[in-house]
């Protein structure tokens, strides 16, 4: 199993923050690494809540909501993907630090192919995974301080309130 803790201080309440992450099916306006996203249960928040994130070309993501305690802590699970992956949970978990907090983002995961899987993992899938994983909380920190969404790639546009 591969993990590794990656967190980043956000100015803004905690309840903010969760209002952000607990849209699932929105990822797709502060993660740079997510071209479109939704929900796809009729539950759109929740354990057991699902979406479906595409990141690009044609890679993809199906995920389910596995852990969901408001305030504090979201862990989502990755059911399905064209990606290496076997098993992912990423969790996120939620700090108050005065008026701020501070996020940490946690995965978990096992890629496939077995011996193969973890030289690829070593070599390769780890780097680039914490890479996508600073840039998804610099997106959130963008979307909560400044009110930017992602769109495709690096422009911007300013949310609506």
């Amino acid at each position: 199993m591969g993990s590794f803790v990656t967190e980043l201080k956000i100015e803004a309440p905690v309840a903010e923050v969760w209002r952000a992450l607990a849209a699932i099916g929105d990822i797709y306006r502060w993660n740079p690494g997510v071209r479109a996203s939704h929900t796809t249960s009729a539950m759109v928040e929740g354990v057991g809540a699902t979406r479906y994130c595409d990141l690009g070309g044609k890679n993809y993501l199906d995920e389910e909501v596995v852990t969901w305690q408001p305030d504090e802590a979201l862990t989502m699970r990755i059911t399905g993907t064209n990606l290496p992956f076997e098993t992912a949970d990423i969790r996120f978990t939620l700090r108050p630090e005065g008026e701020n907090t501070v996020v940490t983002v946690s995965p978990i995961y096992k890629l496939k192919f077995g011996v193969m899987g973890k030289l690829l993992d070593r070599a390769a899938v780890r780097k680039s995974y914490e890479a996508g994983m600073v840039g998804l909380l610099a997106g959130l920190k963008r979307f909560i301080e400044e009110g930017a969404e992602q769109v495709q790639g690096d422009s911007h546009v300013t949310k609506s309130l």
